[in-house]
């Protein structure tokens, strides 16, 4: 295992924690997933400067495309829910 594989796994580890600690903290779901899948776009980055091959990019376009699917679409479903309920958040 390579030095940058090390971190991007570490990088990985510490957006599960980060992100449970968010979700605990703040009791936002939403913005504990936001948290998770920032810290694995960066590790798939990171991973791709030592991993330059096909299978490597598109496993990284596929998380960036990923990540703005679920941000958008939870983005979505929270603010319809606090317009119906009337409240702000």
């Amino acid at each position: 295992m390579s030095p940058v594989d090390a971190a991007a796994w570490c990088l990985v580890m510490a957006g599960i924690l980060l992100a449970l600690a968010a979700w605990a903290t703040f009791l936002r779901p939403t913005l504990a997933l936001r948290v998770m899948l920032d810290f694995f776009t960066a590790a798939g980055l990171l991973h791709l400067t030592a991993d330059l091959s096909w299978a490597a990019l598109l496993g990284v376009a596929a998380l960036i495309g990923l990540r703005h699917l679920l941000a958008g679409r939870l983005t979505a479903d929270m603010t319809a829910a606090s317009r119906a309920t009337g409240t702000s958040g």
